[in-house]
């Protein structure tokens, strides 16, 4: 009896193994079969930053200590194409995390979710969370740094150039009420090009945030408008910069006075010897209070790619756990001037070398240093294929007191206390596969 017993368990399981597997292979067929209809790609970015930072961190003493870490993050793209009107875009992101022994405690998360649909007459339509770039040099708002709100976006063709409008909800309180941190965001901008590669742009954008749960008090705005041009001067020689312009309702910063302002760049980019030059010059107004020029990053709390240098502006292989010391174009409301200069450059066919510095100032935080700070990076990077490469190399920059990091906020608070200043080096590598 328990041989049979045992025959039939054995003979059960040959037949529920395979009953799975013809199962398996309908299920392959029918994927295959589906697949036909469906494109599909599946880039990503896995990266392992490592450093070594002193003066890095504010000690609760208010002293600063040194940092040292290694942070593996993870984005795995999910891009499906339906047909020549309809596709869809899915990023995972696995954030930087420092466990290794054990599976890693932070969660995975969706970073990007969007649908994009072609009409027939040339408007293409964008919905979800969708990754959103300003056409300022990433200095109003930027989806290399995490800007990828629930938003709508139309382009259309318009005469010679292109349309672009769009809304976004960045943060939602309560669905039946409106509650402090509630924040929409409209934007229109134009681009048109006029041969080769010179084009002018204008736009503008307008935030609505409840500064209060206050029924009976609406929205408070901020307004940012502004034009850009870019033009080619002669073969591998190109100049481009912008004006813009913003105004931000008092109840936004805690003052007691609107803020509003100005904010300019010029840049000069070409070939120089076996490499490739930047200069470039910006300038922000602002006041002691922080009531200056503010970007849309400033109420959103986040950052952009926009300098050349690597602790006081950022790069890629610096954005990572001390990049707290990093600036917007206007220094949060408190102004902001820089002067920077850049140079790549090949040093063999795998690999090549950076060179940036910059000068920060013209703050006018009331009783603090007029100087931000002075930023140099050199920085190697070898390529072991056109997937995988690993950045390294050194920053250092004098931070002064007048320097208020990006987390800070409009009219936020500064790094450091008055008159307090220090010296902040930082070694760093980064090995990345971006696919």
């Amino acid at each position: 009896m328990i041989c049979l017993s045992k025959h039939l368990a054995v003979q059960g399981r040959g037949i529920l193994a395979q009953s799975i597997s013809a199962a398996l292979v309908l299920t392959t067929a029918l994927v295959a079969q589906n697949a036909a209809a469906v494109e599909a790609a599946f880039g990503g970015q896995y990266r392992i930053n490592s450093y070594y930072v002193q003066n890095s961190n504010v000690a609760p003493d208010g002293t600063f200590e040194d940092a040292a870490a290694s942070r593996l993050r993870i984005r795995q793209n999910i891009d499906l194409k339906f047909d020549e009107n309809f596709s869809t875009h899915l990023q995972f992101e696995l954030g930087h995390t420092r466990d290794n022994i054990i599976t890693t405690s932070n969660p995975l998360r969706v970073r990007h979710a969007e649908m994009t649909y072609k009409f027939k007459n040339g408007i293409t339509g964008e919905a979800g969370l969708v990754p959103l770039s300003d056409k300022f040099g990433d200095t109003q708002y930027s989806a290399d740094w995490d800007f990828n709100p629930l938003a709508g976006l139309l382009y259309l063709p318009a005469g010679s150039g292109n349309l672009r409008l769009g809304a976004a909800n960045l943060a939602q309180g309560a669905e039946t009420s409106r509650v402090p941190g509630d924040f929409s965001l409209y934007t229109a901008d134009y681009v048109l090009p006029l041969g080769g590669n010179n084009q002018v742009n204008v736009g503008g954008s307008l935030a609505q945030i409840a500064a209060s749960d206050d029924q009976s008090n609406p929205r408070r705005t901020q307004l940012n408008y502004g034009v850009g041009a870019r033009f080619s001067l002669t073969e591998g020689l190109l100049l481009n910069g912008f004006l813009q312009g913003s105004k931000t309702d008092k109840d936004l910063l805690g003052t007691n006075n609107d803020a509003s302002g100005l904010a300019a760049k010029l840049e000069l980019t070409g070939h120089a010897g076996a490499g490739d030059f930047g200069l470039m010059g910006t300038y922000a107004t602002g006041k002691s209070n922080g009531t200056g020029f503010q970007p849309v990053m400033a109420l959103a709390k986040t950052n952009g790619y926009w300098g050349y240098t690597g602790i006081l502006t950022v790069q890629g292989p610096t954005d990572t756990g001390f990049d707290g010391d990093t600036v917007n174009i206007s220094n949060n409301g408190y102004g902001l001037a820089t002067v920077q200069a850049k140079y790549s450059f090949p040093i063999t066919s795998n690999l090549s070398g950076y060179l940036g510095a910059g000068w920060l100032g013209g703050s006018k935080a009331a009783g603090r240093s007029g100087t931000v700070g002075t930023d140099v990076l050199a920085m190697g990077t070898y390529r072991f294929t056109k997937v995988l490469a690993l950045n390294f190399g050194a920053d250092y920059a004098k931070v002064k007191d007048s320097d208020s990091g990006y987390f800070q906020g409009a009219a936020g608070e500064f790094n450091q206390g008055v008159g307090v200043n220090r010296n902040k080096l930082a070694l760093f590598s980064r090995l990345q596969a971006e696919f």
